[in-house]
């Protein structure tokens, strides 16, 4: 079910025909051979051991092994920035940063440039790096997803996955799985994921979600959660819940993955008008 310009509509789809955008992590300013390092040097590892750890669940057992238990920690965090909204948000915003920096250096080139050297710092910084904006983009995303601290807090909580077959609804899943209404600093937080249209991993500080009394609640308030986090997906088994979609489809605001304050901050930086973080 996907969201077109405020209308829901449906459309039967292989399963291995969704979930995807070509080229969401093709890199800019780097040589053809570079351009999809990101996807293979760095996501598709990463997907592959987190696919192992998904089987392994769906199998009953939860991973123990921390090469499998940390990249189901990173993929769960991954979900949060690999969409198409906050990638482009990303590339976006370390351009304006570069071409912030490089134009508060303009008038200190052109005191001290030699008539040999470029016109414009502009020129004499794409002369010397390359467009940077691209390569810096991809690095600062694999830097998120790899070396922040949540990883490290998921692999630490309390993991299992919730069997919620013969609920009166299948669980969905959209462009926005995975809900994590709490911060991890809060001892209350959780997340929780669909994987299957019967089975939600759920990790928590404690074992509250270990015990489900009531499945068909339980998929109400997940799918709830789900589709109203969706900007413009939804997948189902089937169309039997379109109307529930159709409802609740985009209700809560996306989250943010930089702040507009953040933004000014990191661009009065690039400007030296003060000191980065």
């Amino acid at each position: 079910m996907r969201l077109v310009r405020g209308k829901l509509l449906a459309k039967l789809r292989h399963p291995g025909g969704t979930g995807y955008h070509v080229d969401l992590y093709k890199t800019a300013g780097v040589p053809p051979e570079n351009a999809h390092d990101l996807e293979t040097r760095f996501m598709s590892p990463l997907d592959n051991d987190a696919a192992t750890a998904v089987q392994m669940m769906l199998r009953g057992t939860i991973p123990a092994e921390p090469r499998y238990r940390q990249a189901w920690a990173r993929f769960l965090v991954s979900m949060l920035f690999r969409h198409r909204e906050s990638v482009e948000t990303l590339k976006t915003h370390i351009a304006k940063m570069w071409d912030e920096g490089t134009a508060a250096l303009e008038s200190v080139w052109a005191k001290h440039r030699k008539p040999t050297d470029p016109a414009t710092f502009a020129e004499a910084t794409t002369l010397a790096l390359g467009n940077r904006a691209g390569p810096d983009a991809a690095n600062m995303l694999a830097d998120i997803i790899a070396n922040t601290p949540a990883v490290t807090d998921i692999m630490n909580m309390f993991w299992c996955v919730a069997d919620v077959s013969g609920a009166s609804r299948t669980l969905l899943t959209s462009d926005r799985a995975l809900v994590m209404p709490l911060g991890l600093a809060d001892k209350l937080a959780y997340l929780a994921l669909p994987i299957s249209p019967a089975m939600v991993f759920i990790a928590a500080y404690d074992t509250r979600f270990q015990t489900v009394k009531n499945k068909s609640e339980a998929v109400r308030v997940m799918n709830m959660d789900v589709v109203r986090q969706a900007r413009e997906f939804v997948w189902g088994t089937d169309d039997s819940q379109w109307e529930f979609v159709e409802k609740n489809i985009a209700k809560l605001a996306d989250r943010a993955i930089i702040t507009e304050e953040q933004k000014q901050e990191a661009i009065r930086a690039a400007r030296g008008e003060t000191a980065p973080a």
